[in-house]
């Protein structure tokens, strides 16, 4: 009888070769760090070598291997293959990661008023998973649907895109934990799941190759509001997700304009309303082939003459979003336990806005208004903490 050939197990690492952190961070099940660490990370000496000769693949603008790779671990680091529902939460947590890093910045951006603050794109957050045998040189590489095979380690690169610009910074780490805690509490699936895909159009929205025009982007963010809120298959959507809008991240301070639809009839909104009235006109303009006039796509603030509907809609996104998770309870509670001694000591001025009121300091929720001109100038004082 012969010798029965043992099946040679595949190993699996997912990775991003281009994120360049050096701190641990944790979403949920998924930890990242980066891939200098290794020599503590990875005991399995063939594993280490394996994925250092690899790695080594990825090349920067001048050839050169990069140190900028950035491991992303289910759990443990065991290397194994994972499931579809392992690899979609895996996904997810990409996806949070890439918008606790772009959507913070673009606030820091336009309440600093400099453009060059500018966030990086979402190709920073690539996510590439391989499979492999350590020891065996054999590699595939797999783009889409489509999977190139015969490649061996050393005959091929993988240069860094040239859109992977743009000013980092590291997450922000309120809403990093408030997504460790989406995990962690008792959140429905459902409410998850609208979240995380409402997440994937912005992540979508913020790449920076050409292949993807302006306009596009805007549909992209337009999508990522309508999973967010539900929005209901409606004949008037844009007035639906402007009375939304301005309902969920409602200021007593908001400036009220007043407008006259085709009827003569008079609209007095706030600006949030008004801007959420155009953004979705927008959307519809591009969505129905209309040419759309460059100007048409710029938002006008008096004193940030680069701002567009694409930033605002940034802003906006992020206000919901932190609202979200702080309505869930997995951010804000500072503003939630000031509150409850506020009630504790004038329990005969109980008032349910109180939370809300004091998350708008510790959020800094007002400084986005503040900086876009939203808001009356009558109060002077500071939301900074």
């Amino acid at each position: 009888m012969g010798t029965k050939i043992k099946k040679q197990k595949y190993h699996q690492v997912s990775f991003m070769p281009w994120a360049d952190f050096k701190d641990e961070l944790q979403i949920g099940p998924v930890l990242f760090w980066s891939f200098t660490n290794a020599d503590t990370k990875i005991k399995n000496q063939s594993l280490l070598k394996h994925l250092t000769r690899y790695f080594s693949s990825y090349v920067d603008h001048q050839g050169k291997a990069v140190d900028t790779i950035v491991v992303c671990s289910y759990k443990k680091n065991n290397f194994r293959c994972l499931s579809k529902k392992e690899y979609s939460d895996l996904r997810d947590a990409v996806n949070m990661l890439t918008f606790c890093a772009i959507a913070p910045t673009v606030k820091n951006a336009v309440c600093a008023n400099n453009r060059s603050m500018g966030p990086s794109s979402s190709e920073v957050f690539q996510l590439i998973t391989q499979n492999f045998i350590p020891g065996n040189n054999h590699i595939a590489v797999r783009a889409g649907n489509l999977l190139s095979g015969g490649w061996e380690m050393g005959e091929v690169t993988f240069p860094k895109p040239w859109s992977t610009g743009g000013f980092f910074k590291s997450p922000n780490e309120e809403l990093m934990s408030g997504f460790n805690k989406m995990f962690e509490n008792n959140v429905s699936v459902e409410v998850r799941e609208r979240i995380f895909r409402s997440l994937e159009w912005f992540r979508l929205s913020h790449v920076q190759n050409e292949d993807v025009s302006f306009l596009s982007k805007i549909v992209m963010m337009a999508t990522a509001f309508e999973i967010l809120l539900q929005v209901p298959n409606v004949p008037n959507k844009k007035g639906w997700i402007a009375e939304k809008l301005d309902e969920q991240v409602k200021c007593s301070e908001f400036i009220k304009l007043t407008r006259t639809d085709n009827k003569g009839k008079k609209h007095r909104c706030s600006k949030l309303y008004w801007w959420a009235w155009d953004f979705y006109n927008l959307r519809n303009s591009i969505v129905h082939g209309e040419h759309i006039e460059p100007k048409l796509q710029r938002y006008h603030v008096s004193d940030k003459k680069w701002i567009n509907y694409h930033i605002v809609a940034d802003l906006v996104f992020l206000e919901c979003v932190k609202r979200e998770l702080f309505n869930m309870g997995c951010i804000g509670d500072n503003a939630r336990d000031c509150a409850k001694k506020w009630d504790e000591s004038f329990p005969d001025e109980k008032d349910e806005s109180a939370t809300q009121l004091l998350a708008e300091w510790f959020l800094g929720i007002k400084d986005v208004y503040r900086a876009m001109g939203w808001l009356r100038k009558n109060k002077k004082y500071s939301t900074k903490r």
